[in-house]
Formats: structure tokens, C-alpha cells, sequence
């Protein structure tokens, strides 16, 4: 009896010790930041439905170009910034109005955009996948954020989000069935994604070597040394992507050498059968 007795305190204590953990009120974290989180978690299926709805179906005998940004680190605003940046630049100068969706984590968009997390980009890339025409249009993905060897950093406030692997990127790719693809991503180590994501079908371009770092996600930054040379520099005249690829790499090695900085070694991944892909698509652009 005197074991029973000892057994159920045990357990009664055990108990309330858990549900002060699970319940104790979090003091440093504002109310309404509380309430704008809470929103935003159960608004994630209606904002991407709402963006998926907006894009335009793709053309028969055109070789349509469809534009996915994710900026996913909240922590700075350079990432929202930067693929803002490439989507407005992309509709004007790559055909892809209305053919663009951008997933991005930041307190100044979360309540018109969906966020930049594992869930919604799969969701979104399968819709895409739904709408194109997988032998004819390509898939155009930009990724910024923080980076560790095949890891792309996910943020957003108190949200539990899921970091995103290569072998996450992968799949989430694989499973939307779209064939043609060109994958950018600007992050430390970005290069560590290229052997996940390689096929004959997909170009794939790296701010930055599996083993190094890249620059330019400060806080005062609107794009990062990558994002400037490549989409600023180069593809506001240049519609050819290696060849914007090619110009970028080496105006980003000047600005590194500038600020004394070791070289980020920015990665290509080019097989021939999307190069000539891309040539239909760039010949299309080039007479418009």
C-alpha cells in the first residue's frame, strides 16, 4: 500500500511538472506577436491557394518559363529583398508575368504572401507542376537564405519550421514531375546541393562551393554579393544564363578581393540537354 501510495505522488508530480512546462505563459514574447503568429500559421493553406489561383496556364508551342522565389530567413530582410528583386525582374524581362510566385519569411509580407517554408513550396511546386506542360516549360527555382553543408536555413519568428536539405529539395522537385528545371540558390555552401539535384534536365547554379561561404546578407544589404552581380549586373541585359553565370563569377571575385574576403568559388552545373533547352527559351526572349 505504502508503494502505491509513493507511486501515485510520483506520477502526480510528474504530471504537473509537464503541464508547467507545456503551458507556463512565455514572458519575453509579445501578445500580438503571439495572435500575428497563430494567424499566419492557419492562414498558410488559403495564401497558397490564393497565390497558386493568379497563374496563368501554360501557351502550346511556346516554351513557357515559370518563376518560383523563397527567401526563407526572416532574421534579415536582404532574402525578401533579393527575391522580390529576381521576381520583378524575371516578369519584365523573362516572360514569366503571371507565370511567378514568391514564398518569402518576413513580418512585411506574411500577410499577402505565403511563407517560405518546406510545406508551401512543395505545395506550390506541384501546382506548377499540374499547370505547365512538362516536355515544353521550364521551371525557374530561386532559393536565398543562410546556408550549412546541404542544410538551406528556414526561419520565421517562433514557427517550428522544417530546414530544408538537398535531399528535401530533391524529392519536393521529383514529386512535382516538372522535368525542365533551372535551380539557383545563393547561400553559404550552396554548392554542397549540386550532386542531390543533378540530372540531364536541370541547371544548376551555386552562389558559392559545397566547402565555402558566401557574402552580403547584412542588414543594410538589398541584395547579397551574388544576388547584385547575377540578377542586377548581368540579367538586366543579359538573357543567357551561363552566360550571366560567367560575368557574375567574376565580378563577385573582384568585389571579394575589394573587402579582402576568401573566394566563394560560385558553382555551375550545366548538362547539355538543358543548355539546348535554354536556347529555345533565350531565342524567344531575345526578339521580343
Amino acid at each position: 500500500m505504502k508503494l502505491a501510495r509513493l507511486l501515485v505522488s510520483v506520477l502526480s508530480l510528474s504530471f504537473t511538472a509537464c503541464q508547467s512546462v507545456l503551458w507556463a505563459p512565455v514572458t519575453d514574447f509579445p501578445h500580438d506577436r503571439w495572435t500575428d503568429e497563430e494567424g499566419n500559421t492557419f492562414s498558410q493553406f488559403a495564401l497558397v491557394a490564393q497565390q497558386n489561383r493568379t497563374l496563368l496556364s501554360q501557351r502550346p508551342g511556346v516554351t513557357d518559363l515559370y518563376f518560383v522565389g523563397f527567401g526563407s530567413d526572416a532574421n534579415q530582410d536582404v532574402f525578401m529583398h533579393e527575391t522580390l528583386y529576381a521576381k520583378t525582374l524575371f516578369d519584365q524581362r523573362f516572360d514569366t508575368r503571371g507565370r511567378s510566385v514568391a514564398l518569402i519569411n518576413n513580418r512585411q509580407t506574411s500577410k499577402e504572401l505565403p511563407l517560405a517554408s518546406f510545406t508551401n513550396l512543395r505545395a506550390t511546386l506541384q501546382y506548377i507542376g499540374r499547370l505547365l506542360n512538362p516536355a515544353e516549360d521550364i521551371l525557374f527555382l530561386f532559393l536565398t537564405s543562410h546556408g550549412l553543408k546541404n542544410s538551406l536555413a528556414v526561419h520565421y519568428q517562433s514557427l517550428p519550421l522544417q530546414q530544408i536539405s538537398s535531399a528535401d529539395l530533391a524529392t519536393a522537385l521529383a514529386e512535382s514531375g516538372i522535368k525542365w528545371r533551372v535551380v539557383v540558390l545563393s547561400a553559404c555552401y550552396s554548392g554542397s546541393f549540386i550532386d542531390a539535384l543533378k540530372n540531364d534536365y536541370t541547371l544548376i547554379i551555386t552562389a558559392a562551393a559545397a566547402d565555402r561561404p558566401s557574402f552580403g546578407c547584412d542588414a543594410a544589404a538589398d541584395l547579397t554579393y551574388f544576388g547584385r552581380a547575377f540578377f542586377q549586373d548581368q540579367l538586366t541585359h543579359e538573357v543567357r544564363l551561363l552566360q550571366a553565370f560567367t560575368g557574375a563569377s567574376a565580378l563577385i571575385r573582384q568585389r571579394e578581393i575589394e573587402v579582402n574576403v576568401d573566394p566563394s568559388e560560385p558553382q555551375v552545373f550545366a548538362p547539355p540537354a538543358i543548355v539546348e533547352k535554354l536556347k529555345v527559351l533565350e531565342s524567344r526572349l531575345r526578339v521580343q
